[in-house]
């Protein structure tokens, strides 16, 4: 990289001082830096340029390099002097480097040129001017130095006005934010106290709903049981007179009628177990009772009793994948599972009802897939909930509670799992129970946690 000399000059007399002091000023204006800039590079040379006069007498080159003014100057041995005004001169330019020899001390000063750098035929002209022109006296040099000092003076006033004006409108800003502070922390105080007003309330609600839940609970218990027994009572007269071998036998007409009673005293009787079930499942008495279960013998049990559920057309298919042998609560698994084949039976009106049993990363998945009308998007979202009921067309022919699939889910839950659903309408339905294969066995002296007595009809809507 080239570096281009400008000027030089020797540093004998203050008078030279004078000189080299006005030769950089006007270099270092030329060349585009801000005159403040300039006038700081002139300062430094003018503080440097008396030591190297002190020190016995050197000299002065000014160049540039690349997009740097570089002033050079050369005096003789240092002194401590030297160090001070090396170290004055630091904070006016943007680098310097001191070396010495035997020769003397060397200190080169360097300001940046703003670009675009200047061309060589620019530098050329420079150096021209500089070598024509005629300096100054130094009272006309000194004359230039106040009015640069005064002009920078006024400035630094300007600079110290406007300071002011910013320090007044942060002074205003500041009481803005500090009010506007204090209104917002008034506003958070006020809405904190409404969420803690809030948050009592729903408590208060939670409570209530608590109590009504029990009291529903409660209710649900008390009147299945009350209804249990005047329904049995109808079974039992009913199934009395339909005897065949009493010695006063219906007629047909009667007989028929009788087991229209005996059929509605059955659907009476299905809902108590459903709202009995359902009672003692929010209760929190449905505690399972685990134990081994073979897989194999309780398809073979279901099959059993699903297949007098099925339409004319209708084929149940199971299928036993890679488990036999899990551990849960029988009685309640075989609920579910009852519960879900019957709704498949009651949806099917042709094709097959599919129960499949598959495990997989510690967990079995008992599948019941249908081919019968399915289950819309919307129903489909609900069918879990308590005494809900699909409202497609196609299941208006078919009544229920709503109750079997909300309280299959409970059973689910209960046994460390759940049941999901998919469905398309028109096409079938798939709800899967998902289960761990290993849950805790009872203790070893045999107080295990009762389990529920009996796993219902499984006919549930």
């Amino acid at each position: 990289m080239s570096t281009t000399t400008l000027a030089r000059l020797a540093l004998d007399s203050e008078d030279d001082v004078f000189v080299a002091r006005q030769v950089g000023r006007e270099c270092a204006l030329e060349l585009g830096i801000e005159r403040l800039d300039a006038l700081r590079v002139a300062t430094a040379i003018s503080e440097l340029g008396r030591k190297v006069v002190s020190s016995g007498g050197g000299s002065l080159s000014l160049a540039v390099r690349a997009s740097t003014l570089q002033v050079a100057l050369r005096g003789g041995q240092p002194s401590e002097q030297w160090s001070a005004a090396v170290g004055a001169v630091a904070q006016l330019i943007d680098e310097q480097h001191v070396s010495d020899d035997a020769a003397g001390i060397r200190v080169t000063l360097e300001k940046a040129i703003p670009t675009p750098a200047p061309t060589a035929r620019i530098l050329t002209k420079l150096r021209e001017k500089l070598l024509a022109r005629n300096p100054a006296s130094p009272t006309d040099e000194l004359r230039e130095q106040n009015r640069e000092l005064l002009n920078a003076l006024a400035e630094v006033r300007a600079q110290r006005a406007e300071l002011e004006v910013v320090n007044r409108e942060l002074e205003e800003t500041n009481r803005g934010v500090m009010a506007l502070y204090s209104e917002l922390s008034a506003e958070l105080e006020r809405t904190n106290q409404g969420v803690v007003a809030l948050y009592a309330e729903i408590d208060d609600k939670n409570l209530q709903l608590r109590r009504a839940s029990e009291g529903k609970s409660r209710f649900l218990r008390s009147i299945s049981h009350e209804l249990r027994t005047p329904v049995n009572s109808v079974l039992g007269l009913t199934g009395l007179l339909l005897d065949p071998h009493q010695s006063n036998r219906l007629t047909a007409e009667h007989t028929e009628q009788v087991q229209y009673i005996r059929a509605s005293a059955r659907d009476l009787q299905r809902l108590v177990e459903e709202l009995l079930d359902l009672a003692k499942a929010e209760s929190g008495r449905l505690e399972p009772t685990m134990s081994q279960v073979s897989l194999r013998d309780l398809f073979a049990e279901l099959q059993g009793v699903t297949e007098p559920l099925l339409r004319d057309g209708v084929e149940l298919v199971t299928a036993l994948a890679d488990v036999d042998v899990i551990v849960t609560d029988p009685a309640l698994l075989r609920h579910v599972l009852r519960n879900l084949l019957s709704n498949a039976a009651k949806f099917t009106d042709s094709g097959t009802v599919t129960l499949s049993a598959a495990a997989a990363e510690g967990m079995v998945t008992f599948s019941v897939r249908d081919t019968g009308v399915g289950i819309s998007t919307e129903d489909l979202e609900r069918v879990f909930e308590e005494f809900y009921q699909a409202t497609s067309p196609l299941h208006a022919s078919v009544k229920g509670t709503g109750l079997g699939l909300a309280f299959a889910q409970v059973v689910a839950q209960a046994l460390g799992g759940r049941i999901e659903a998919e469905s398309v309408l028109g096409e079938g339905s798939c709800f899967a129970l998902r289960l761990p294969t290993v849950g805790t066995l009872p203790a070893p002296d045999g107080n295990a946690p009762v389990g529920r007595d009996g796993d219902g009809d499984g006919e549930h809507a």
